[in-house]
């Protein structure tokens, strides 16, 4: 059989195709943290006494390798009642919520919390321990500052995953995305792509080709690990 042939045969069946969205190998849980009904109750030394205790619980779970990824939204935000989000460890929503709870943030009502499934094909579990290795060194290295282990990126959230996926194609075969997957339970269909890109004026530029074929999204700056771009 002719090379010439073999070589458009194959490319018909899909070997030449454009590089697909990953295959959910991970089955995870996704948290958003937004502004609770008790944050203006709220302030001062009271607000902060709060806010470290949310920082030594996230210190504490992501220890107990409960917690794989954590970091907050940036700034400008369509959406500025959106803080932050968690990936747990595990797909039980159930469990993922109880870690939540934890929080003593969330117990006040400063955050109240939505759990739903996601999964993804990144091997956030990886992640984590390089995470956990990094914060040996900064504890065993006080010079080390702990935002030397983060890096900012931007955050799309879309409504329709099978549209925002074959539409961020290029974008994936570039090396662009960070991290994908989708949601689960009451977002099924829902999708997240991360792009590794530092503010939302690089991330319009880049989506500018193909914003218009990315259906219904949100984009919101994001700072996150920066082992989650390796």
């Amino acid at each position: 059989m002719p090379k010439g042939f073999l070589l458009a045969l194959v490319c018909s069946l899909g070997a030449c195709a454009a590089p697909s969205a990953p295959k959910a190998r991970f089955a995870h849980t996704f948290v958003f943290l937004r502004s609770g009904p008790e944050r203006a109750k709220y302030q001062g030394e009271a607000l902060q006494e709060l806010m470290n205790g949310h920082m030594a619980n996230i210190g504490r779970l992501a220890s107990e390798h409960e917690l794989y990824v954590a970091g907050p939204f940036g700034k400008p935000s369509p959406t500025p009642e959106l803080r932050g989000l968690f990936v747990f460890a595990t797909g039980d929503v159930e469990r993922a919520r109880e870690l939540t709870a934890s929080d003593p943030s969330v117990a006040a009502g400063v955050f109240e919390c939505e759990v739903v499934p996601w999964s993804t094909d990144k091997d956030l579990h990886g992640v984590h321990r390089r995470d956990m290795e990094f914060e040996a060194r900064r504890k065993a290295d006080p010079s080390i500052e702990m935002t030397q282990g983060m890096s900012s990126y931007v955050a799309i959230f879309a409504e329709d995953a099978a549209l925002a996926s074959k539409a961020l194609s290029a974008l994936r075969k570039d090396g662009r995305i960070a991290v994908e997957g989708r949601f689960g339970g009451e977002r099924l269909g829902q999708g997240l792509y991360v792009l590794d890109t530092r503010d939302a004026t690089a991330a319009e530029a880049l989506l500018a080709p193909v914003k218009a074929a990315l259906g219904p999204c949100t984009i919101v700056p994001w700072w996150g690990s920066a082992e989650l771009s390796k």
